[in-house]
Order: C-alpha cells, then structure tokens, then sequence
C-alpha cells in the first residue's frame, strides 16, 4: 500500500505540475454544466401512462382508450392501490397516471362535470409538457363528442335549455411542480460531465506516459502490476469525486437545482460510476499509442453514452435492438440514480438495480482492463 500511495502521489505531482490541466479539470466542469444546462432540449414520442379506475365504467373506459389509441401514449397496465401510483412514479415506470373517481361515469349522465385526476412524473419537464397538451386535445374531443352525442339524443326537444357533460380534469404534477427543463438536464449534464473528464483525463495521463518514455521506468521498477494499476488510476478517482463536488454545487447555486434525495448515497453512486469510467480509460490508454488517439477514442465512447444512454432521448423511444446496446452503457444506470436522487428522492431500495447492474459493469470493464494494462506492462 505504501508503495501505492506514494506512486499516487508522484501521479498528483505530475498532474498539477502540468499548469494546463488545471483549467481542464476544475474550470472545464463548471463551464461545460453552465453551457449545456442551458442549451441542450429534448424531443419525445411516447409517453407511459397508467391507469387506476375507481369507477370502472364505459366512460372511463372510453376516455383511457382514447388516449392510448391516440398514439402517444404506451399503456403501463393499472394500477390497484393510491400507494402504488407514487411506487410506479419514482420507479420510472409510468409517467402519467389517470384516476377515476367513483363518481365519473354518474356525473358525466347527470350532465354534469366529471372531474378525474392526471397524475404527472414532473422530472422530465419536457416529456410532461407535452403529454398535458396531449391530453388536453383528447379532453377536448372527448368533450365534443359528448356534446354531439346530446345533440342527437335531445334533437327534438325545441325551444328547452339542453345542458352537456363535460369531463373535467385535474392536474397533479409531482418532481418538478414548475417544470424547469434545467431540473431535468442539469443531472445529465452532471453524468456526462463525470464520463468525460474520468475518460479522458485516465487514457492520456496513461498513453502521455508511453510517449515521454517513462512507462518503461515503472516496468522495471519494483513496483508490481497491479499496484501500477491502482497508483495510477486512484488520483483519478480523487480528481472524479472533487468533480462531483464541483458540478454539484454547481447545479444548486447556478440553477437552484433542489436536491431531495440522499447527498451521501449520490456520493457513494457516483465513486461506483466513476470506477467503471475509470475502466474503460485505462482500457482506451492500452489501445491507443499517443494521447492524440486517445483523446479520439475517448470520443468514440463518449457519443453513444450521450445518443443512446437516455441523456437526450428517451430510452423507450429508441428501437429494441438500440435498447438492448444501452445496458452495455454504464451512463444509463447513472443518469437513472442521479436523476431518481436529486429530483425525487429516491433510495436503494428503487435504485438498487441500477446500483447494482453499475457496480457489475465496473467491476468487469476495470478487471478486464487491467489485465490487459497488466500484459501491456509485461
């Protein structure tokens, strides 16, 4: 460990001497979270949506289907107990979830309001936004079709006030009340932050070794293998975590970005993302030869972690085959437990799959890699 410790702090020497690096590693984040907070926007195509029907009628039964035959809306099956629908919104399985009181269908043949709930994940301000107008003109045409049906089942009643149903719905948005894009992207901003710096910072600090000549001194040192392994990769670890510090902060002060959830949980997640980004450095700096090509085969990961992690669009929308990729994405699991922490709250015992499926890939990809830096050394 001494020996560790002591190449660690050679690493941080070397690091900080470079007067250039340091713009990159602390200014860099803070600039990058300000700038894409404010100009990255999304598009969306489907939306999940539940139901819970207390009612249980033809009526309800008739505006549900409405909305899911509109096709915008993917069905998320119902819901049976009021405790499920906050289960079923933290967990990222439904976005919006109808309600229908006992009522519904009694008012809407009285002729009177039928009012229901909308129930709304708000995180995704974007995505929320635009299933309410989606809703809204379905509202309407279900509105209009009530009247016309009225119309034709009171045509000959001359010269008689004729009132209508009207369904009237009541919109409940959790998350995110005021719809802030900046809640919503400023946490995947945070994510692709972290992939970038650990990525990069990790493949050219190790292939700048294989060009100053210096790799060849720690070979025939008495270090061994995998203690060059872990003395070069834990000042990254370190510089990561002050990272996250950083854009953290960042996204409180700059963005007022509330954070709800656990600050020591975000923490500990991010030690664990950071290490699988660590991995796939350490294996860019075993295939490249110059820190030009390391830089562009940092590249070369880092767009699909930002196409198809679930950063810009929307997992779901994406073609089964493109979904199945993002699993071997370790951004994906992250922006879930980053956005679940910060916007809602949420705890292990929502995030443990993702927690858990990052903790596999990181373990595998840094094992993998350094075997390979091992025999590069060898």
């Amino acid at each position: 460990m001494k020996k560790i410790l002591q190449l660690a702090k050679k690493e941080f020497i070397q690091t900080f001497r470079d007067k250039k690096m340091l713009p990159i590693i602390f200014v860099a984040p803070v600039l990058q979270l300000i700038m894409l907070g404010y100009a990255v926007t999304t598009d969306v195509k489907h939306i999940y949506l539940s139901v819970m029907d207390l009612d249980n009628s033809v009526e309800s039964r008739e505006l549900a289907g409405a909305a899911f035959h509109s096709g915008y809306f993917d069905f998320k099956g119902k819901i049976e107990n009021e405790k499920d629908i906050t289960t079923a919104l933290n967990s990222g399985k439904t976005d919006f979830v109808l309600f229908f009181p006992v009522d519904y269908s009694k008012n809407i043949r009285m002729n009177k309001k039928a009012s229901f709930q909308i129930i709304a994940d708000g995180s995704d301000s974007n995505l929320t936004s635009i299933g309410i107008n989606y809703l809204n003109d379905i509202i309407q045409k279900e509105n209009a079709e009530f009247r016309n049906k009225v119309m034709k089942e009171r045509a000959g009643l001359n010269g008689k006030a004729i009132s209508f149903p009207q369904v009237d719905p009541e919109f409940k948005i959790l998350y995110n009340p005021e719809l802030k894009s900046a809640n919503y992207m400023v946490p995947g901003v945070m994510a692709l932050i972290l992939t970038l710096m650990t990525m990069l910072l990790t493949s050219m600090a190790l292939t700048k070794e294989k060009e100053t000549g210096t790799m060849e001194q720690l070979v025939v040192s008495p270090l061994k293998p995998h203690q060059i392994v872990f003395g070069k990769t834990l000042p990254f670890v370190v510089i990561g975590m002050l990272d996250v510090v950083l854009v953290v902060a960042g996204g409180i002060l700059v963005f007022n970005i509330p954070v709800v959830g656990n600050l020591w949980l975000l923490g500990v997640c991010s030690l664990v993302f950071i290490s699988s980004t660590l991995g796939i450095g350490l294996f860019i700096s075993t295939i490249s030869r110059t820190q030009q090509q390391a830089m562009l085969t940092t590249f070369i990961f880092i767009f699909p972690s930002m196409i198809i992690s679930g950063f810009v669009f929307p997992v779901s929308n994406m073609p089964h085959i493109v979904q199945y990729l993002t699993y071997f994405i370790p951004m994906r699991y992250y922006l879930t437990i980053i956005r679940g922490i910060v916007l809602k709250g949420n705890g292990i015992e929502i995030l443990w799959p993702d927690i858990l499926a990052l903790i596999i890939f990181g373990a595998v990809i840094f094992y993998l890699s350094s075997m390979r830096f091992r025999r590069k050394l060898g």
